[in-house]
């Protein structure tokens, strides 16, 4: 009995019990550590393009929103898919809005309310609870899917869920969206799906207008859009949109720069307001994204507000493009600015057909502008303020491809929305949230350094331990 109590003051059972209180202490350190992150609700968005972090263009525009806003996220428990989830959560307590989670299956009935599609699962209802207005995001919009044809199969790619929902948020907010009617037969421009993208983000809704057979652009036309005709427009069709705008349109228009027709009435609704279309395309080795391609242009940036907002690492890229020149005598009520222009080595290949990008006889010096505004105020003076004419100006289709515009590395889905929102009478400030890529991007190493790397890790770090954990054993031997 006495050994028995001896051994409770021993010098080993006394750091036992030490070393015990200490790791009692730790795990209760631990514990309550987590539990306290848990509460605060903190996380770190790791992801290489902050997939999961709303940007700065949802924050501001959900700062300004006054109206209640509910996202309901349709799903099961258990049935969530991650990536849609964690940027839902996102929204919960954000200025107005807050997220409320319903299971289709327990409430069968509740999405008829708002809709009359068929829900599926991980798809999200934003409703505006001070208007009545609503808008359905599909999951399927929100993971856009590929064909892999590898596997033969459809494989999701792209992260779209804080586009889709942030546009939906700003349509159930807007007092009224915006109408685009595009023109047709004149071989324009199919428009691209990005471009499509970016207009239903931006709260345009689309209208297709047959010149050919209109008497006139319909009354709630607010942007006209002329989307690089190939062939020209008859003198009727010219009457018909030269009496739209001067009656104070808005119009954008881009160029065809391989088109070998005559398009005199199409460019004759440029000259109109200042604007003369060179012969050609642009070839400017000083201004090129690569000198190996001098006719895929990167514009200098001009002094404007539709070239706003645009990082230092923005780049527009214009492959293909026509040239244009500002009259130098225009009319006081007329206004141009120049938006994006070439180096003064530019010069226009007018010869369509030539096999060589070098300066021939007949190619036209430059500098150019490869992108213009335009504000006439003449229609204010019977139509009140407000009214102008509005006309932005692109020498190229290509100005407005998938490649350039799906993503941020490039400044064209910038300047192509603050274009939009000026002509739509709004604050330049107009949403570009891109997509986020889901693919998974491999690590290039060098063959050296994947053999240096594997010696290290494989051979050096383990006889570095080895020899240690033996120096250290001979020498508790020894003692």
């Amino acid at each position: 009995m006495k050994g028995i109590k001896n051994s409770f003051k021993s010098r080993k059972f006394k750091m036992g019990g030490y070393q015990t209180l200490i790791m009692v202490i730790v795990i209760i350190l631990v514990i309550g550590l987590n539990l306290v992150v848990n509460k605060m609700n903190i996380t770190v968005d790791l992801s290489s393009q902050k997939m999961f972090t709303l940007t700065s263009d949802t924050t501001n525009l959900v700062d300004k929103i006054k109206d209640k806003v509910t996202l309901y996220y349709m799903c099961q428990d258990g049935s969530e898919m991650t990536q849609i989830e964690k940027v839902v959560d996102n929204y919960d307590g954000l200025g107005t809005i807050k997220v409320v989670k319903k299971d289709p299956v327990v409430y069968p009935n509740f999405s008829k309310t708002y809709t009359d599609e068929e829900i599926q699962s991980n798809d999200i209802i934003v409703v505006n609870e001070t208007n009545g207005k609503s808008k359905l995001v599909s999951q399927s919009d929100m993971l856009v899917s590929e064909m892999d044809y590898q596997t033969m199969s459809q494989k999701v790619t792209t992260l779209d869920a804080e586009g889709q929902i942030t546009a939906a948020i700003q349509s159930v907010t807007s007092a009224n969206a915006t109408t685009l009617y595009y023109t047709s037969g004149h071989s324009e421009q199919e428009l691209d799906t990005t471009f499509k993208d970016v207009l239903n983000k931006s709260n345009i809704d689309m209208k297709e207008l047959a010149t050919e057979s209109a008497e006139s652009v319909p009354d709630d036309c607010n942007i006209l859009l002329i989307n690089g005709p190939q062939y020209d427009f008859t003198e009727a069709e010219y009457n018909v949109l030269s009496s739209y705008l001067k009656e104070g349109g808005k119009a954008m228009f881009f160029l065809y720069p391989t088109t070998t027709e005559k398009m005199t009435y199409f460019y004759k609704l440029l000259s109109d307001y200042g604007v003369n279309v060179a012969d050609g395309y642009i070839i400017d080795s000083k201004g090129s994204y690569s000198p190996q391609y001098p006719m895929y242009l990167t514009p200098t940036m001009e002094d404007s507000d539709l070239t706003s907002g645009l990082a230092d690492t923005q780049k527009v890229v214009i492959p293909i493009c026509k040239g244009m020149t500002v009259q130098s005598d225009v009319r006081s009520t007329l206004t141009v600015e120049n938006m994006m222009s070439t180096t003064d080595g530019a010069y226009a290949k007018t010869n369509i057909k030539s096999q060589t990008v070098d300066k021939e006889d007949g190619d036209v010096n430059g500098p150019f502008s490869v992108a213009l505004s335009v504000k006439d105020s003449y229609a204010e003076k019977t139509k009140g303020t407000g009214h102008a004419t509005e006309i932005v100006v692109f020498g190229s289709v290509s100005f407005e491809t998938s490649s350039f515009l799906e993503t941020n590395q490039f400044g064209n889905r910038t300047v192509l929305l603050n274009s939009l929102s000026y002509l739509a009478g709004q604050d330049t400030t107009t949403l570009a949230i891109p997509t986020r890529s889901l693919q998974q991007e491999s690590v290039q190493i060098q063959e050296s350094d994947r053999i240096f790397f594997t010696v290290l890790l494989v051979v050096i770090i383990p006889l570095i331990l080895l020899g240690s954990g033996l120096f250290i054993w001979i020498k508790r031997r020894k003692n």
